[in-house]
Order: structure tokens, then C-alpha cells, then sequence
């Protein structure tokens, strides 16, 4: 089949992060106009090729490309996929009606969190033909050898719905994908050419991203991954990783961003991974995410050996009676001594923060700014809680609007920027919220010894221009927002 992978451009928002499997994470100036590849379509479209499909993979944004651009670039495709979020479904749906009234025999693929855990309420929009729910791989594999075929054979594969008639039909769930090593390395010559993917985490260029493990066992009330992967961590093996990172280095990239959620909690995997990479003097730089517990001092001095510059966290809160309302599974104490460790490690870290939690209020957000100056994170986040479909905290709020469960309320305008029906988790009105979320990023990125010790890391000229253009963008979010 002739398919178009398709990671479609915002009209609402400029720099929009589409590189996790369920679809978009975060958006704009907040997180420094960070931009990343969007690795799980450039993973799609590496396994469609080998398995012998006619596949181009359009990143929009990067290449300036407008819908009306699409349409015209669409005759000759039989379908066409794109990796949708709940925050973004609106927008993709509309895109997706306006290539369809242009190819009438063209099918549209909706795969992410969106037709994941709203299947139904996407498949009523006119612009979806198809949609996929949970890991994409081996379902769209599996969908568009059958489609080839064209007897109706493809409506039985686990892990799709369809429209049937005017009804609905939402097959069983595909199996997670045990063994990861069977995905194939990425294709990243797919990059269009001089793509812009500035990323203020990342100190070294060209860089890659990467995903080594799947699945989390958390039970975090406001997360939909664990739902989405599952509740059990998947890992790529040792031998395999570490294969994928020499064939980077080949390749002339100098850094890889692992967007794992888990990464740190294969410890013997890991120890093999890193313990090569120094004995090798592997020259790759890399940066992780990490959840709180999961890391000693000693692993973070073996990450630090192996090349790893920048830890993020997920922190959430400085108050203990937040984190336990969100179910976190972590103490401040076990977040006090893990950014410790990554101080004396020297390892940079950042910490993810989240207000209008289940309970809070000022006094939780003051002991929040407190424990924020005692850990001392390198850069740091905040963002208003949504509850997204797929969650418990998403559950909980529809008791009181059952109205959410019946259209997408959420969109990139208002993505971690508004209230989403926080009056039923905590006091604080919606402007008290939006209020709070700038003021912390003044109170934080403004302080003049933050400043200060900004300046002093600079050791180059590359330096000197990542923390311009990520800073400026920062501080014109603190006070206009996005």
C-alpha cells in the first residue's frame, strides 16, 4: 500500500511535543520551545517499509507544511496515520476530514491515547475511517497486510475499530509486545533534511531520541501511560540497546534523549548497558527520565560515567499529603536525598510540578515553592493538573460532569494553562490556578541567583545560544503565557 505517515502541524500552538506513543505530552513556551523527532512515527514507518509498504513520513511542523499543502499532496496514497492525544484529536480530526475530501478512496488511521480510551466518541467524527488503541506497531502492521489483500480480512485484527454500517465496531485489544527487540531500529534518515528540532535539554548536536522500555507499574491517579503500556515495565535487552547506540555513533550522532518512563528501573539491564558504554569509551552523551526510588548514588555515578547529563523527574508536589492523594508512591525525603545524590553526582536535573492537585490549596503550593529551594532542581516545570480520559482522577470528575465522558473538551490552547474541572479536586478557583502557574515560573526562573548560576555554566558559545533562545521563551511565558 502507498501510506503517508502524517505528523500534522497546530494552528493554535507553535512548538507541539508529539514523541510518545500515546500522541502530544506538552506544547509552547513553557518548556523553552523545546521540540523533539517524532520517534514513534519514524518507528512506524521503519517496520511498514521493511515490511514492504510505499511509506512517507510527513512532519509537518518541521517542514512548514500547511493542510492545504497536504491536500495537495495527496493523490496516489491509500491511507494515511496520524498519532493522536486527546488534546490534540480535535484539530487532527478536522485535518483528517479536509485530506479526505480530496482522495474519497483514502483511508484515515487515528492511532494514541485519543481513539485508546475515547474510541467510540472518535469514530463519530466524519474524518476518521480507523482507529488503533494502545502500541501501534504490530496492529498497523498487521491492519495494512490485510488491507492489501481487499477481501474485508482486515477488520479482524486485534486492536482497531471501525465504522460498520453506521455502528461501531471496537475489536479486542492487541497483546502488548513482549519481546521489544523484535521492533527494528529507526530509520532516522527519514528526518527531513535541516529540521529544526532545537531542545534546550540536549547540549550536544545532532541528537537522537530512543525509547528502551515500555510500561509502568505506577498507580498514579492523573497518568494515563500505565493504562495505555501497561502496568508492567518491557525492556529492550542490554545487547540490543546497546547495539541501537553504536549504530548512533556510526551514524554521527552525538547524543540520544531516552524518552522511557522508565528507564532506571531495569537495574541489571542498565548495569550492562552503562558498565559497556564506559568500557568501550562509547562517545554518546545522553539524557533520561527517572521516577523517584528507582535510583542509588552509585547508579547515578555509573550514568554519569556512561554519559548521562540531565535527569527529569516527575516531583509533582513538595507536600506529602498531595503526593498521597495522587497515589505518587514516593515520600519528600526519598525526593530530598534523590536530587542529592544527583548534586554530588553532578548530573542536572529537572523537576516536573503539578498544581491543582486533589487537595490543594495556597498552603500546598507555598510548601511546594519551599522544598523546591531545598532540592534545587537545574530547570523545573508547572503545569495545571488535567484529568485525562483513561485515568482515575478522569473518572472522579465525570461524577460530577458526566459531560466530558461525551466530547473532547480539551485542547492545545488550554493544554496545562486552564482549569479542567479542577473545582471537584481542590479549592482553588480557575484564575487562582492560572494565576499560580506564572507566578511560579517568575518566582523560579527569575530569581537572580538562579540567574547567576545559569551564567556560570556556560562554557561555550552553543551554550550561550541554548539558554538565550530557551530562556527567553521561558520568561515571556511567565508573564503572557503561551
Amino acid at each position: 500500500m502507498k501510506i503517508m505517515v502524517l505528523n500534522p502541524s497546530s494552528v493554535k500552538v507553535e512548538n507541539v511535543i508529539r514523541d510518545a506513543l500515546y500522541g502530544c505530552w506538552c506544547k509552547g513556551k513553557r518548556i523553552g520551545g523545546a521540540k523533539t523527532p517524532p520517534y514513534p512515527l519514524l518507528l512506524l514507518t521503519t517496520l511498514l517499509r521493511q515490511e514492504g509498504h510505499d511509506v512517507t513520513m510527513l512532519d509537518a511542523p518541521a517542514q512548514h507544511l500547511t493542510v492545504l499543502d497536504l491536500t495537495k499532496m495527496m493523490a496516489g496514497f491509500q491511507a494515511v496515520v496520524v498519532n493522536s492525544s486527546v488534546m490534540t484529536f480535535c484539530e487532527d480530526a478536522e485535518v483528517l476530514k479536509m485530506l479526505k475530501t480530496g482522495a474519497d478512496s483514502l483511508k484515515t488511521v487515528l492511532m494514541g491515547a485519543a481513539p485508546t480510551f475515547m474510541p467510540e466518541l472518535c469514530l463519530k467524527h466524519e474524518g476518521i475511517d480507523i482507529i488503533v488503541r494502545r502500541e501501534p506497531e504490530f496492529v498497523l502492521r498487521d491492519l495494512f497486510n490485510r488491507l492489501d489483500f481487499g477481501d474485508g480480512r482486515w477488520r479482524e485484527v486485534l486492536g482497531i475499530g471501525y465504522k460498520n454500517n453506521g455502528s461501531f465496531i471496537v475489536n479486542d485489544f492487541y497483546p502488548f509486545i513482549e519481546n521489544l527487540d523484535q521492533l527494528p531500529f529507526v530509520d532516522w534518515s527519514l528526518l527531513p533534511k535541516n529540521a529544526d528540532y532545537f531542545n534546550p535539554v540536549i547540549k550536544r548536536y545532532p541528537y537522537v531520541t530512543d525509547l528502551t522500555t515500555r510500561g509502568c507499574p505506577g498507580r498514579c491517579t492523573f497518568c494515563m501511560s500505565p493504562p495505555f503500556s501497561g502496568y508492567k515495565v518491557r525492556g529492550r535487552s542490554a545487547q540490543n540497546v546497546l547495539e541501537g547506540f553504536r549504530k548512533f555513533v556510526r551514524e554521527g550522532y552525538k547524543e540520544v534523549y531516552l524518552r522511557d518512563e522508565m528507564f532506571t528501573a531495569l537495574k541489571a539491564r542498565n548495569s550492562q548497558i552503562l558498565s559497556t558504554m564506559i568500557k568501550e569509551k562509547m562517545d554518546l552523551t545522553w539524557v533520561c527520565s527517572a521516577k523517584i526510588g528507582t535510583l542509588t548514588r552509585n547508579d547515578m555515578r555509573l550514568m554519569r560515567d556512561a554519559g548521562c547529563h540531565y535527569i527529569k523527574f516527575g516531583v509533582e508536589s513538595g507536600d506529602q499529603g498531595i503526593l498521597d492523594n495522587i497515589k505518587k508512591g514516593i515520600t519528600v525525603d526519598q525526593i530530598k536525598q534523590t536530587f542529592k545524590w544527583a548534586h554530588e553526582s553532578g548530573i542536572e536535573t529537572h523537576a516536573h510540578i503539578m498544581i491543582g492537585n486533589p487537595g490543594e490549596s495556597k498552603g500546598t503550593i507555598e510548601r511546594t515553592i519551599a522544598f523546591l529551594k531545598e532540592i534545587n532542581p537545574t530547570t523545573a516545570t508547572f503545569g495545571i493538573l488535567t484529568p485525562y480520559p483513561g485515568t482515575p482522577l478522569f473518572e472522579k470528575v465525570a461524577e460530577k460532569y458526566p459531560q466530558i465522558k461525551k466530547e473532547f473538551s480539551i485542547d492545545l490552547a488550554s493544554l496545562h494553562s486552564d482549569s479542567f474541572f479542577t473545582d471537584t479536586l481542590c479549592e482553588l478557583s480557575a484564575e487562582e490556578l492560572a494565576y499560580y502557574e506564572k507566578a511560579l515560573h517568575r518566582w523560579f526562573y527569575w530569581r537572580p541567583v538562579y540567574l547567576l548560576r545559569w551564567l556560570m555554566r556556560i562554557r561555550s558559545l552553543s551554550d550561550l545560544r541554548r539558554v538565550i533562545r530557551a530562556g527567553t521563551r521561558i520568561l515571556d511565558f511567565s508573564v503572557r503565557g503561551d
